[in-house]
C-alpha cells in the first residue's frame, strides 16, 4: 500500500517511484557526496540569471534516470528507473521500466497517467508550475524563476548545484535543486513537507536532440479505466 500510495502523489508531480524499499540510511547530501570546499553562494539575482542562462537555451532534453525516495531518517523507500524526453512548450515523457511500468505524457495542454498493471488512465490539464510538475524546470518559462523562486548556489570543482526555495506557502515542495555537471543537467533534488527526499541522476543526456512528436502524444489503450482529474 505504501509504494501505491507514493506513487499516486509522486505521479501527480511527474517524479515516479514505484518499488519499495528499505535498505538502510543514506547520504542526506541531496545530490552527490558533500564536499567540505563547496563554495555557497546565497540568493541573488545573479543566480537566477546564472541558472536562467543554462535554461534559456534547452529546447529539449532527452535522459535515462535512476530516481530514489529517502524517509526523513535516511532510509530508502522505493528506486525506479527510466526515460525522460521535454521539449519545449510544455511537452512531456516520464517513462519508468518494467517491471513497475508507468508512463506520464503530456502534450502541453493534457496530462496522461497511464498505469498499465492498474488497466488505468488518469487524465487532467497541464500545469506549467514547476513546484507542481518538477520536470517543467527544464522547459519552463525562465522568467517566472526569480518571481517564484530564491535561487542560491553551491560550487564544487566542474558541478554547480542550483538550489530553489518557493516564496508561496502552497507550493508542494519544500526545496528543489538542480545540479549539473559543465554544461549538461547531471541530478535533481526535491524536498516535501514530510520530510522525504526524491532524488533523481540523470545519464545519456541530449539536450536540444531531435526527439519524435509521436512520444508526446496518447491515446488511452482499449479496455482500460480512464479517470478525468479536473
Amino acid at each position: 500500500m505504501l509504494s501505491r500510495t507514493r506513487l499516486v502523489l509522486l505521479l501527480s508531480t511527474l517524479t515516479i517511484a514505484a518499488h519499495a524499499g528499505g535498505d538502510g540510511p543514506v547520504d542526506a547530501y541531496p545530490l552527490t557526496a558533500a564536499d567540505p570546499t563547496a563554495q555557497l553562494e546565497q540568493s541573488n539575482p545573479a543566480s537566477v540569471a546564472e541558472l536562467g542562462s543554462r535554461l534559456a537555451p534547452m529546447e529539449s532534453l532527452a535522459a535515462r534516470f535512476n530516481q530514489t525516495v529517502t524517509s526523513a531518517d535516511g532510509y530508502i523507500l522505493q528506486e525506479v528507473t527510466g526515460t525522460l524526453a521535454v521539449a519545449r512548450p510544455g511537452k512531456v515523457r516520464w517513462h519508468s521500466d518494467a517491471p513497475y511500468e508507468q508512463l506520464v505524457v503530456s502534450d502541453a495542454t493534457t496530462l496522461w497517467l497511464y498505469d498499465p498493471d492498474l488497466e488505468q488512465v488518469t487524465v487532467r490539464p497541464f500545469s506549467s508550475d514547476i513546484s507542481r510538475t518538477p520536470a517543467v524546470l527544464f522547459i519552463g518559462e525562465v522568467q517566472d524563476l526569480e518571481r517564484d523562486y530564491r535561487v542560491s548556489v553551491e560550487r564544487s570543482g566542474n558541478r554547480v548545484q542550483y538550489l530553489l526555495e518557493p516564496r508561496g506557502d502552497d507550493a508542494l515542495y519544500e526545496r528543489i535543486a538542480i545540479e549539473f555537471d559543465g554544461e549538461l543537467p547531471a541530478a535533481m533534488a526535491l524536498w516535501d513537507s514530510l520530510g522525504q527526499t526524491t532524488r533523481i541522476g540523470f545519464s545519456e543526456v541530449r539536450v536540444n536532440a531531435e526527439l519524435d512528436p509521436q512520444g508526446f502524444t496518447f491515446t488511452p489503450p482499449a479496455g482500460v479505466d480512464v479517470l478525468v482529474d479536473e
